[in-house]
């Protein structure tokens, strides 16, 4: 007996005949190359220490990188049949802007308050200086009806909360003062300086965009931390304890000025890709992402990120493999297939975007993406259910693509599809979080395929030894085959529906 046919007639035990006939004993013979050894074997290499978090344009995300280049070397993938874009047979790399954090301070006659040291904020809203001669001081007020006019002023305000507090009282003074117009809310905490000394806190150190994108203009409610100690510097000496002996509202006199001073840096960074060539049907192409990178190191504690998205990095890998095997067969794709696990994505799916922009390949051509984003775990909407996965986005731009996913779920997979975070309502909006976005917003039907958030999200305790890898096996079929299903049939999946803008 055929060993095709052998698989067929094992995996058809028991299953209903309709779908019995559908069942591609090629498909399942590739498939069979994807195992819980190899996903695991894979997984305790990129999730390791060292390499470190995987952060965008570090050390340690090069360092995955060139692990991925030279899996697929291994499994035999030639180089990226095209020079354009392209560095080393596969690496397209493209540059980031790192806007650093703390290019705003508050400069006295006498003194500068800097970032981290006497100063927090969380964004940057202004871009060029903003000189301070008056300010309305509300005390603890929440009654803004009380003070006077404060549309384009700054504002200060006392705090007593403790450091676990901090954060709700802003976001409540912050959204009021926003909707009262406010420029500039200062907000005097005792014992900052002493916060901020202890390390307590893991702020950002900028923000990363496109080289080729304006950081935009810095406009609205700039919002900023004061210790209280530094008050008197801005009002004059005395003043604050005058204030807070008082406790009312009062327009004051100040001296002072917020300080814009840019800092930028370059990062360089690169998705890396393998191209396996189709056969009839070369020109069109199905593209399955994931993004390997990851949120890196804070005060040497590394954020190793095996689910998120060391799960999908690693599903790409087999599948990669497995469409390699077949093609070295001769029974490869009759689609093209592109393997991209991208960069970037933890600061803004910077590296799909770059890649819908500066495709490689014509984005006319291009069928499909299947996108993968923390496949490794079991959220807690499904403790002690069937094995599941998310689907998102299925239906958003084609019927056939919903139909195409069911059905390999039905035939290869068996898993039960949640569709709760495909609601237009979803308040998560998972649809425009993750990189599959970057091609439906240029009208390519696209799946994210996701296990949910789970308690180790951004937390150094997301390893490997909490990966439930025979989930992450059946998960990473159902792509597969869908990703085959996709490569191989007569006629490219229609998109039929219009484009979503985020709402």
């Amino acid at each position: 007996m055929r060993v095709q046919h052998l698989l067929c007639v094992l995996y058809c035990w028991g299953v209903p005949a309709a779908l019995c006939a559908q069942v591609d004993s090629t498909a399942l013979k590739y498939a069979a190359s994807i195992t819980t050894d190899d996903l695991r074997r894979h997984l305790e290499v990129l999730a390791s220490d060292a390499y470190e978090g995987r952060d965008t344009g570090k050390e340690g995300q090069k360092k995955a990188a060139r692990y991925l280049r030279e899996q697929f070397q291994a499994m035999g993938i030639p180089p990226v049949p095209v020079q354009t874009g392209i560095s080393e047979g596969y690496y397209q790399p493209f540059t980031l802007v790192e806007d650093l954090s703390g290019s705003l301070s508050l400069v006295t006659e006498t003194d500068t308050l800097l970032w981290m040291q006497d100063l927090l904020y969380f964004r940057e809203n202004v871009g060029e200086d903003l000189r301070v001669t008056e300010l309305r001081y509300l005390g603890r007020s929440t009654d803004w009806s009380r003070s006077r006019e404060v549309k384009g002023a700054a504002v200060l305000m006392r705090s007593t909360a403790t450091s676990g507090e901090l954060m709700s009282e802003l976001r409540g003074w912050s959204e009021k003062a926003g909707k009262a117009g406010v420029r500039l809310l200062l907000v005097a905490q005792p014992g900052l300086r002493t916060l901020l000394a202890s390390g307590e806190l893991n702020m950002p150190h900028g923000r990363l965009r496109q080289a080729e994108a304006s950081p935009g203009p810095r406009t609205g409610l700039q919002v900023m931390v004061v210790d209280d100690a530094a008050i008197d510097g801005l009002l004059g000496r005395g003043s604050w304890t005058r204030l807070q002996r008082s406790g009312k509202p009062r327009q004051l006199t100040a001296r002072f000025r917020v300080h814009h001073d840019a800092q930028q840096r370059e990062v360089y960074t690169e998705n890396v890709l393998a191209y396996i060539e189709g056969t009839d049907k070369k020109d069109e192409l199905v593209v399955l992402t994931a993004h390997y990178d990851h949120v890196g190191m804070e005060n040497g504690v590394v954020y190793n990120g095996a689910d998120d998205d060391g799960s999908g990095t690693v599903a790409l890998l087999e599948m990669a493999e497995a469409f390699a095997h077949a093609k070295a067969a001769g029974h490869g794709p009759r689609r093209s297939v592109l393997v991209m696990p991208v960069s970037g994505e933890e600061k803004g799916l910077l590296g799909s975007e770059y890649y819908s922009e500066h495709p490689v390949f014509p984005l006319s051509g291009t069928v499909a993406d299947l996108n993968i984003d923390m496949i490794g775990r079991t959220d807690s909407a499904h403790i002690g259910k069937a094995p599941y996965i998310y689907i998102i986005g299925s239906d958003r731009l084609s019927t056939e693509l919903h139909a195409v996913n069911e059905q390999a779920n039905q035939l290869y997979a068996g898993l039960a599809l949640d569709y709760t975070y495909n609601a237009a309502d979803d308040p998560n909006r998972f649809y425009y979080r993750s990189d599959h976005y970057n091609f439906a917003r240029k009208g390519i039907p696209s799946i994210f395929y996701f296990s949910g958030v789970h308690e180790d999200y951004h937390k150094p305790t997301d390893d490997v030894e909490k990966i439930e890898f025979d989930r992450l096996r059946q998960r990473t079929l159902l792509v597969f085959h869908t990703a085959w299903q996709l490569a191989n049939q007569e006629q490219r999946i229609v998109a039929d529906k219009p484009v979503e803008k985020p709402r």
